[in-house]
């Protein structure tokens, strides 16, 4: 399998002055551009490929690796560019990758494994969920944006499992609810879209008991496969640092505080070695 990271966008004006670049995957933690960072993770995760879309501002950053690393420009939305990165490896539509957006200052190559070891490979996505208990236990007093549902409050990670044909056959649909996925208006009404004549019956029950945070995630599978026609699976115990993504200057912040922190406490441990008293 191989992996697409999308690392296309602009930062928010107010990130980008604080981040220092419009661009996330040129923000600097633990003194390297942050698409370095996730491409490092994702080669020593094991991928034998990894394909990186985005701006050509971003290929002075990469590691120079032409048999592993690749570049494709971005197109006009992350949809777009995960099929410019599919085309750009010489997927088919059978073909499974692992999706990674580049706003991930926290990932590590354990967490993309503990997602690959829980995949399903009959699954069109394999999505991550994390319970809000645990993402806070992990990192105390980050800001999040947590979904409810009836099991409780999870947030969602920003590294998944798809197939290529999945994002091609559903492609119309992913690239509405792609232009309107920071209005949960907007989104919600193009997923009602889905339901066609079962909208009466299927999805508006199911998005009212959405908003109101009643609806199971275990009833999620089921939906995507009577409405689209897709295998979805829930990996609900993905590990935080999948999670943790930078869209604020608040997000940014934690992040850079906690990655130096982290260092830090690295540094100390080398400093002091362990002794063994063998008397």
């Amino acid at each position: 399998m191989d992996a697409i990271l999308i690392a296309g966008g602009h930062a928010p004006r107010r990130l980008a002055e604080v981040a220092g670049h419009s661009r996330k995957g040129l923000f600097s933690f633990g003194g390297m551009p942050l698409v370095q960072w996730v491409v490092r993770a994702l080669l020593q995760a094991g991928f034998p490929r990894v394909a990186v879309v985005g701006s050509e501002l971003l290929m002075q950053a990469l590691p120079e690796d032409p048999n592993r690393v690749f570049f494709a420009t971005e197109g006009r939305d992350p949809i777009d560019n995960l099929l410019r990165g599919a085309e750009r490896l010489g997927l088919g539509p059978h073909d499974r990758f692992l999706h990674s957006a580049v706003d991930l200052p926290m990932i590590t190559p354990e967490a993309v494994k503990d997602l690959l070891a829980h995949d399903d490979p009959e699954a069109d996505l394999v999505a991550g969920l994390v319970p809000e208990a645990v993402f806070l236990g992990v990192y105390p007093g980050a800001p999040y944006r947590a979904l409810s549902f009836q099991e409780g409050n999870f947030l969602n990670a920003s590294v998944s499992i798809m197939r290529v044909g999945f994002l091609q056959q559903h492609a119309p649909l992913l690239h509405k609810l792609a232009e309107s996925r920071k209005s949960l208006v907007r989104s919600l009404w193009h997923l009602s879209l889905a339901f066609h004549y079962h909208w009466f019956t299927r999805g508006l029950p199911a998005l009212a008991r959405f908003v109101a945070g009643r609806l199971s995630i275990h009833e999620l599978p089921l939906l995507a496969e009577r409405t689209v026609n897709a295998r979805i699976r829930f990996y609900l115990s993905v590990m935080p640092e999948l999670v943790y993504d930078v869209d604020t200057v608040e997000d940014y912040e934690y992040a850079r505080a906690w990655v130096a922190d982290q260092r830090r406490r690295r540094l100390q441990e080398s400093a002091h070695p362990i002794f063994i008293d063998q008397s």
